[in-house]
């Protein structure tokens, strides 16, 4: 492959900006979601469930909090990449914290984290990392 042919596979950048966009407004969604569908609330519970993630009080402010940064991140290359680093991080961290909740012990599980949670972490924290590593094609110069 030449070094042109490269490029073409290449994103442009207000693809990764709009990738922020849908993970911001996914976010956004399922924690505006959960405050609306079930009350507050700490520790495991099945019954605080929005399809196969499991909701508190805890988890709604996170996920609220999460997508508002993602819409506004959305704004500039910079910007995203800023957040893609956020999500890689804050992410890896809550995959590990919800993998220990779910299988080790539910005493530990204050947030009530499901798989479905862990899965949805995991996966975001991927997309974090290509958010913040994927190379974009350069702007064109008249």
């Amino acid at each position: 492959m030449t070094a042109a042919s490269l490029g073409d596979l290449r994103p442009a950048p207000w693809m990764l900006r709009a990738a922020a966009l849908v993970t911001g407004v996914w976010y956004l969604a399922i924690g505006l979601a959960g405050f609306l569908a079930v009350e507050g609330g700490m520790g495991v519970d099945s019954s605080r469930s929005l399809w196969v993630f499991g909701i508190s009080a805890l988890v709604n402010i996170g996920h609220t909090g999460v997508g508002v940064l993602g819409v506004l991140a959305a704004r500039s290359e910079t910007t995203t990449r800023a957040f893609g680093w956020m999500a890689f991080f804050g992410f890896t961290g809550l995959t590990a914290y919800g993998i220990l909740a779910v299988t080790v012990s539910p005493l530990g599980n204050l947030a009530n984290v499901t798989a479905g949670n862990v899965w949805l972490y995991g996966c975001s924290a991927l997309l974090g990392l290509g958010l913040c590593l994927m190379p974009v094609r350069p702007a064109h110069r008249a």
